[in-house]
This record gives C-alpha cells, sequence and structure tokens, in this order.
C-alpha cells in the first residue's frame, strides 16, 4: 500500500501523484512510502521507527525492547492496601499521562494503580538510565506512540514490553550518569546562592535598618564570584545569543554593542527585544494555527473578540496584542500536546515538526509569564515621565538581563534543532525538492548557505521556520520580514507595526538605525492581516 502525507502545498501533492502513479517511495516519509497494509498503523509510527533507526547511529546501539532490559513488570492495582513488592534496581512508569518514569514508590505522582514497576536487569542497564532515557523528549514521544484507548490513552502490559530503549555499554552509562550527578550538584551550588541573593532582598525591605550589615555580606559573596567567573557566565550568555533566530539576536547584538554605561540605550535595546521577541513567536503560532482553517476559525474569532474587549488589535498592533496572542495560542497548544494521539498528530503536522520540540517551547508558561512581566515593566516605564537617571536605567538593564535569563531557561536548546530559513531557489531531484536556502541564524548578516532535501517547494519570497532533521517546514505569515534594506546591500529585519490610515503597512526595526522604519504597499503583510481578522 502507498502512503504519504498531502500537504497544502501543491508543489508537495503533484511529487506524491507522480510517486504514487509510478509504484516508488519518495525520498521522506511525507512523500510517500511503500508498507504492508496489515501492519499498518499511521504515519506516524513509520516516523517514529525512522528516528529509532537514526537514534541508533547517535546512541552507537540498537533500540532493546523493555522486556528483554526486564526481570520482572508488575502493574499497579486499585484500592488502598496495594503495594508494590520491593524490587533492585526497579522504575516506575506511569501508564496514563505524560509524567515522569521515577525510581521510588514515594515519587509517585499520580496513584499507583496507574503505574507499572519494571525491575531492570542490572548487567543490562542501571535503572537510573532507563528513567532518564524514558523522561527525555524522545523518550515520551516513544511512550505516548504506544498508548492505546480512546477516551484516556493507556500502556498496557504488552505494549509497555515493546517499548524501545537505547541502551549503550554500561561504561557510557556509567558515566553519563556520573556527569549528570555533577549537573545536579553545581545546579544545588547555584540554588543555594539565589536563596542567599534571595535573602539578602527581604532582609533588607523588611528592616531598612540592616542596609549596612546586607551590603558587607554581599560584596563578601561577590567577593566570592571571581571575575572568571562573571566573565564566563556573560560569554554563556553571548554564545546563546548566536543560536537565536536572526530577528531577534541582531537585536541583542545591538545591545551588546551599546557602550557599557549607556544603560538608558541599553535597557530600551532590551525592552525591544522582548517586544521583538513577543510577535516572532506570535508570528510563529498564528502561522501555525492559520495553515489549518478548519482549526483555526473558533480561535479567530476567540482571539478578536478578547482583544476589542481590552482595547487591542492587529490592525495597529503593539507589545500587548503579542504578549495576548503567545498567551492565548500557547494555551490551545498545550492542550493539543496534552490530547489524544490524534491531538498530538495535528500539532505535529500544523508546526511541521514532528518532534513537537517547538510547540511545546512555544507553548510554555514560562515563556508567557517573562513576556508579560516585560511588557508591565514597559508600560510601567513609559508611563514614568521623568528623565531617568543613571542609577534607576542601570537597575532596569539589570532587571532586564534578568528576564533574558528566565527566557533564555524557558525556550532552553529549542533553536538548536528549529532553524529560521529563507529560499533562494530549488530543484526536483530523485523525488525530493532540493532547495538552496540562507539560514537566518544567529546575529551575523551574512547568512550561511546550506542545500535542505525537503518534501516541499519552498517560497523564495517568505521565511520558513524547519526542524534540521525534518524535511517539511512552516511558512510563516509574512509580518516579520528579512533582506537587503533600501538604500543598502545589508540584511536587515523588520517587524509588522501597523497598517496606516491611508491602507499601508508600516514595519519597524529593532537593529538597524539607518533605515529604522518602512512604510509601502505591503500586499502579502495587508493580506495576512485581513486572514487574521476576517470573520
Amino acid at each position: 500500500m502507498f502512503v504519504a502525507q498531502l500537504s497544502a502545498d501543491a508543489n508537495t501533492n503533484l511529487q506524491i501523484l507522480v510517486n504514487l502513479s509510478e509504484g516508488k517511495e519518495g525520498g521522506s516519509l511525507e512523500l510517500g512510502r511503500l508498507v504492508d497494509p496489515l501492519s499498518f498503523t499511521g504515519l506516524e509510527s513509520i516516523r517514529t521507527t525512522e528516528r529509532l533507526n537514526q537514534a541508533r547511529t547517535v546512541f552507537g546501539a540498537p533500540a532493546v525492547r523493555l522486556e528483554d532490559l526486564a526481570t520482572v513488570i508488575n502493574l499497579g492495582r486499585f484500592g488502598n492496601d496495594f503495594r508494590f513488592p520491593k524490587q533492585p534496581n526497579a522504575i516506575f512508569i506511569p501508564l496514563i499521562g505524560i509524567s515522569d518514569v521515577v525510581e521510588s514508590v514515594e515519587d509517585l505522582n499520580i496513584k499507583p494503580q496507574n503505574y507499572a514497576q519494571v525491575a531492570i536487569d542490572p548487567m543490562r542497564s542501571n535503572a537510573r538510565f532507563v528513567a532518564q532515557f524514558l523522561n527525555s523528549e524522545f523518550g515520551k514521544e516513544i511512550r505516548e506512540l504506544k498508548k492505546s484507548g480512546t477516551v484516556i490513552p493507556k500502556l498496557n502490559k504488552q505494549t509497555l514490553k515493546d517499548l524501545r530503549v537505547f541502551i549503550p555499554d554500561l561504561q557510557t552509562q556509567k558515566m553519563m550518569l556520573e556527569i549528570e550527578a555533577s549537573i545536579a550538584a553545581e545546579q544545588n551550588t547555584l540554588l543555594g546562592l539565589q536563596n542567599e541573593l534571595g535573602g539578602f532582598h527581604r532582609e533588607l525591605w523588611a528592616n531598612p535598618q540592616s542596609a549596612p550589615t546586607v551590603s558587607q555580606r554581599l560584596a563578601a559573596l561577590s567577593g566570592h564570584l571571581s571575575g572568571s567567573l562573571k566573565q564566563h557566565a556573560s560569554e554563556s550568555l553571548d554564545q546563546w545569543f548566536e543560536t537565536l533566530p536572526f530577528p531577534i539576536a541582531s537585536i541583542l547584538r545591538v545591545w551588546q554593542a551599546t557602550p557599557s554605561q549607556d544603560f538608558k540605550t541599553k535597557h530600551e535595546h532590551l525592552l525591544h527585544f522582548f517586544e521583538g521577541t513577543a510577535e516572532f513567536v506570535s508570528v510563529i503560532l498564528l502561522s501555525a494555527f492559520s495553515s489549518n482553517e478548519a482549526l483555526f476559525a473558533p480561535h479567530k474569532q476567540k482571539i478578536t473578540e478578547s482583544m476589542q474587549k481590552q482595547n487591542l488589535s492587529f490592525q495597529r498592533a503593539t507589545f500587548g496584542t503579542w504578549k495576548f496572542v503567545v498567551e492565548y495560542l500557547g494555551k490551545q497548544t498545550r492542550e493539543l500536546l496534552s490530547g489524544d494521539k490524534d491531538a498530538r498528530a495535528i500539532c505535529a503536522d500544523i508546526f511541521s515538526d514532528p518532534s513537537l520540540a517547538l510547540p511545546e517551547a512555544l507553548a510554555r508558561k514560562e515563556l508567557a509569564v517573562t513576556l508579560s512581566t516585560t511588557n508591565k515593566m514597559r508600560n510601567d516605564w513609559s508611563g514614568h515621565g521623568g528623565v531617568v537617571g543613571q542609577e534607576e536605567a542601570q537597575l532596569r538593564n539589570e532587571q532586564l538581563i534578568g528576564e533574558v535569563q528566565k527566557l533564555r531557561d524557558a525556550i532552553a536548546d529549542t533553536w538548536a534543532t528549529a532553524q529560521l530559513i529563507h529560499a533562494l531557489h530549488c530543484r526536483p531531484r530523485r523525488g525530493l525538492f532540493e532547495n538552496e536556502v540562507a539560514v537566518l541564524m544567529g546575529s551575523n548578516s551574512e547568512f550561511l548557505k546550506e542545500t535542505r532535501s525537503m518534501a516541499t517547494w519552498l517560497d523564495v519570497e517568505r521565511l520558513y521556520l524547519c526542524n534540521k532533521d525534518s524535511g517539511r517546514a512552516l511558512k510563516l505569515l509574512p509580518l516579520v520580514q528579512v533582506g537587503p534594506s533600501p538604500q543598502s546591500a545589508k540584511n536587515a529585519c523588520y517587524f509588522f507595526n501597523r497598517l496606516e490610515r491611508d491602507g499601508a503597512a508600516r514595519f519597524v526595526s529593532y537593529h538597524f538605525i539607518d533605515k529604522p522604519e518602512l512604510t509601502g504597499q505591503f500586499n502579502d503583510a495587508m493580506e495576512a492581516i485581513k486572514l487574521l481578522t476576517e470573520t
């Protein structure tokens, strides 16, 4: 049987029809596979099998069925008197939901009847290693795929046995667990320092008379934090900047290049960074949901009604507009991710990300909280009519740096795999589309060029988000634009700002000071605003 995934792209669908008529497989799963109809359970199972084959190379070991690793598998039972028997080297796997696999009965997060106790053969693996693997993003995906049931998807004993786990040799496992323990120890040290600093803050504001004492203790702590450590933290943050997509990395580059004592300008650049980030994330979320008309229609109505009540609009977009979109569509994304297999498949499809890493990152509540906090900071500070002094500007800059660190923690390594790309040209080749693309990552406006074999023929006038390990790409709404700016050959990024009364669209740049605004008949952008507002 020939199976493929139809798309909204006509070129992709034509290639699927060619592959079907010729009875051949495509260069990627989306373009077609020949399968046994009796064993076919869906594209997701094929996609996971292909990912397992890729993971085998990364781990340097084949996937092992959990049954082959286990010496005993005990399912939980109903009743207050039930107790799991004591087993050495055991883990407890939740049969429903996606909570963590744990190593102790005391750590169970749901009722015992919803767990399975699995004792691991110590000659094959350490139970902690198996738990860590099953708690990884890939491990959660494997667990989710094996669940069955329409009301509450659930693992049973047979599907539990068939879970695939990648187990390197014992020496490699031991080394990885030792490194994991070292990471945890350093995290505890940092947490202790954070708690100590929090104590200073509380003591200072609870008793102003303690200011001299708090100052002395703070100076002593600061002395322990050597200059090289502080420099390392700064360099680490700088390196993280370069992993971000160009539209937001370029703003941080301008902040970085501003003289160190010009705190007024520096904190204003950071406010622009958060506003730009809010819009960039909103564009991704809106692009994903609007790619499925049936899914987006009811949400578009709710978004319009809610924004009208808050005096917000896409026609005159503000930081508050984009913050609201991130909050609302972030919540809808979380609901898809926590739903059944079909809901998760829809989520993977609209974001063009089979791994679900991108939607999971953009839907995190911590991201929305950071954008809400910085939006409030901006509103509070813009309402302050007086001249901002040096000390106040420095405090604002430090507060915003703290929010940058929170943002970094919230999105983690999302942009290590998801990349912003711009197509240069394309040619069909061996059942795939070879797209020559510019990779728009980091703050350098001289973009690297790569060839990507994909299931989609990319439009050279649009930006896309693409998972490096996927042959698919999410076409972004043209509300963020990157390209050579007028009067300059230098690449610049512009964010949609508003529609003018004469119908022209206004875009602003937060990093390109030579031409900070563009106004004109950007037809694609105006069509995008109509798409988001007309019901």
